[in-house]
């Protein structure tokens, strides 16, 4: 079911505004509030680590129920219900006392991660537009989205160096509470129509979805853990902080051209061929980072990372688009969410564990 474009800027905006306040406030704030609350409360990095990636863990394994959820009720409920659930888990975050609770605001906010990051945001707007009208709303809110890192870190820093850790938790919950009424306000109130129904074939996966769930899932094994380990491996290779710092933010920054280029790609050359060609990019981008010691090779390889990477986020919902119809595509969605995402939970500890047992980045760097 396709709407004019115009009509769909309410919902458009909507989800760009969801997405990046959930995104920053959710997921780039917290190795601050991290810090923050491991010198206010005492706990360990262990401590408040545990709490985030059990976070993580209640996000992956909810994808596939929300997504059928959405699919069923259509995602003007669900998705405001997400962002009051951040704001519930901030607001007993500024409360908690005991570890307990702590983790518990936590698990909170994990629900609210799966009810308002990219696959429950894709999965409302796929409801009201298809085609070439959804392929750039889903531009836009990526773009938007992409920097809520840029907003957040400063703001979090600013917010704890004015108000202290409580009130910086009270901050970010009225900022999901505000994106909670933006949702509400900006999604169509109707139901699509196969929503008061539901899906008359439920979704099963089939060998090609299995072989793109692997692959994205792989993806993702490679991206968190390259940019976990990117600053520590430049300056393993001798380069100086500053550039190191330089060097690892231009793959952040690198991420959004590579958006803006997958749209008239994929025009050109179609979304599995131009995906199989980006995967291929992200392993060339790796292979540079090999010789960490040259800064003109390892930029190469960073920005070559940065552009597929933020090119695959577009790459993942337009597979998913055009192999499926939209009163599956939550199904499927968060079917393939669920292994992705937990990949991007555990890949911290598993790259911890393969650097103790190869002895760290020192002396591993193409030398």
């Amino acid at each position: 079911m396709t709407h004019p474009a115009a009509g769909r800027r309410p919902l458009v905006w909507a989800l760009a505004g969801l997405t990046t306040v959930a995104y920053g406030a959710l997921y780039y704030a917290q190795p601050l509030l991290a810090v923050a609350t491991e010198h206010e409360r005492g706990w360990t990095r262990a401590q408040t680590n545990l709490a985030f990636t059990l976070a993580l863990l209640v996000t992956a394994f909810m994808a596939p129920a929300v997504g059928r959820a959405l699919d069923a009720r259509g995602g003007r409920g669900l998705l405001s219900v997400g962002a009051l659930l951040g704001a519930l888990a901030f607001t007993l975050l500024a409360a908690s006392t005991t570890y307990v609770v702590f983790l518990l605001g936590w698990l909170l906010a994990g629900a609210a991660m799966a009810l308002t990051f990219y696959e429950a945001a894709f999965t409302a707007l796929g409801q009201q537009v298809q085609g070439a009208v959804r392929t750039r709303a889903t531009l836009t809110i990526t773009l938007i989205a992409g920097l809520a890192s840029t907003i957040f870190v400063p703001l979090t820093t600013a917010l704890l160096g004015q108000w202290g850790l409580k009130g910086t938790f009270l901050g970010l919950a009225g900022l999901l509470l505000l994106a909670a009424g933006v949702t509400w306000s900006g999604l169509p109130p109707e139901r699509t129509r196969w929503s008061a129904a539901g899906p008359s074939v439920p979704f099963q996966p089939d060998p090609p979805f299995r072989t793109l769930t692997l692959a994205f899932t792989l993806a993702r094994i490679v991206t968190v853990g390259i940019g976990l380990q990117l600053a520590p491996l430049l300056l393993a290779a001798g380069h100086s902080p500053a550039l190191a710092a330089g060097l690892t933010g231009l793959m952040g920054l690198a991420a959004l051209p590579g958006r803006v280029v997958f749209v008239p790609l994929l025009a050109r050359f179609g979304a599995l061929p131009l995906t199989t060609a980006l995967f291929g990019q992200l392993a060339a981008g790796a292979a540079l980072l090999h010789f960490a010691q040259n800064p003109v090779l390892a930029a190469l390889g960073i920005v070559a990372f940065g552009l597929a990477s933020g090119a695959l986020t577009l790459a993942r919902a337009e597979l998913l688009a055009q192999r499926y119809p939209p009163e599956v595509f939550g199904a499927a969605n968060g079917r393939m969410a669920r292994p992705v995402n937990l990949a991007q939970a555990l890949t911290p500890f598993g790259v911890g564990l393969l650097l103790t047992w190869t002895g760290g980045t020192a002396g591993r760097c193409g030398c």
